[in-house]
């Protein structure tokens, strides 16, 4: 019960940053793994013709997760890491966009929508940790 007492204070300790990495770092994980675990289902639901682009895409999430946990460790989080990742979710999220309005992949109905509601999670993501930075920024200036 101790060691649960010690994570609860720990997590809360965490600036909002910290957090928003951390929330990031597990969707990203369970993405990746859900791609890979599930590939040849996935790509039948999202209309992809070859089941190995999510395993790449999903291996790269598996590989960005620990990336993610180790920032949200660091107190106060490196700025220029902290605009990275936000510029890759705003990558993603442009990304998303581009294949759900071109032919460039002919997805399907559904996979359109759970690509949109992935951009809109990775979206949510951008922003809190955009807050995060900002509210991190103005307590170091303090």
């Amino acid at each position: 019960m101790n060691a649960q007492i010690t994570s609860t204070i720990s997590f809360k300790e965490k600036s909002f940053l910290q957090r928003a990495l951390l929330g990031n770092a597990a969707f990203s994980g369970t993405s990746g793994l859900v791609m890979v675990l599930a590939a040849g289902a996935l790509s039948i639901f999202l209309g992809l013709g070859n089941p190995l682009i999510l395993v790449i895409v999903g291996g790269i999430l598996l590989l960005y997760m620990p990336i993610l946990v180790w920032l949200s460790k660091q107190s106060p989080v490196p700025a220029h890491f902290a605009w990275e990742v936000i510029v890759l979710d705003v990558v993603w999220v442009l990304g998303s966009l581009v294949l759900i309005f071109t032919d460039l992949v002919p997805l399907t109905s559904s996979g359109k929508w759970a690509i949109a509601l992935t951009a809109d999670i990775v979206f949510v993501f951008a922003v809190l940790q955009y807050l995060g930075l900002r509210g991190q920024q103005s307590e170091l200036e303090d």
